[in-house]
């Protein structure tokens, strides 16, 4: 049994408060233990986008309240149980667009320009993207991913012959072992949900469409990648099955 709780707060670095006392969590356990479940806690971290489950009963404090900080739940998460997984793949991801120079008017003075693209082709690093399903990924961890996305537009004189759309880390920190986490499974799905679901910070509709096909090759134990290397990092809690209390 499942209990969700949104926590915002502003400050970055300061992400603790308090989510339950002890008479209020007492009674979700007795009710989870009387259909025959476990409680565990969703818990939003909105400020950075991250969702975490824990055991509520595994961190509470002497007094059976449960006040938590981002670092523990981080620390506990057990959200890998549902298929969450961290995802690494070589850097940089590009889309480039090649303009067809038929249909491409000369730039203005102002700047600006109209072109049709004529082709579009996506990289990671240096190798080409080809497999329909690598593409899929490519484009879904570019829109919904961590990393940050320029772009860069190539010109001869005038005319424009192509932009290059390109997503990295701000920060490079695996250099020697080849590749960069780009965030997990469950933000992507929660910035695609946000872009669905919210206009101006407002709610705008409660539901968007499932996207199972983009999940998928990611669950597959058979899955092989091409020109799209994947690293899946399953992320465990560091407690025990019999342990109560964390202080890592």
């Amino acid at each position: 049994m499942i209990e969700v709780k949104n926590v915002y707060i502003d400050n970055p670095l300061q992400q603790k408060r308090q989510l339950m006392k002890s008479d209020y969590r007492e009674k979700l356990e007795a009710y989870a233990s009387a259909t025959g479940a476990q409680l565990k806690l969703a818990v939003f971290w909105a400020r950075w986008a991250i969702w975490t489950l824990i055991s509520p009963e595994k961190l509470v404090d002497g007094n059976g309240n449960l006040n938590l900080d981002m670092e523990t739940a981080l620390s506990t998460n057990e959200l890998s149980r549902l298929g969450d997984r961290m995802i690494g793949t070589r850097s940089p991801l590009r889309l480039r667009l090649t303009a067809d120079p038929k249909r491409t008017t000369p730039m203005a003075p102002d700047g600006t320009v109209e072109f049709t693209i004529a082709r579009a082709q996506l990289y990671c690093n240096e190798d080409e993207i080809l497999d329909p399903v690598e593409q899929q990924l490519a484009w879904m961890f570019m829109q919904y991913g961590t990393w940050k996305t320029s772009s860069i537009p190539q010109l001869e004189g005038d005319q424009l012959k192509e932009i290059e759309l390109l997503c990295q880390p701000t920060e490079r920190t695996n250099k020697e072992l080849g590749f960069e986490i780009i965030g997990t499974l469950s933000q992507m799905f929660t910035s695609y949900y946000a872009e669905q679901t919210l206009e101006n910070r407002e709610i705008v509709q409660l539901q968007a469409l499932p996207q199972p096909q983009w999940f998928a090759p990611l669950v597959m134990s058979d899955y092989n990648s091409k020109a799209l290397p994947l690293w899946l990092i399953k992320a465990k809690p560091n407690f025990t099955e019999n342990s109560n209390v964390t202080n890592d």
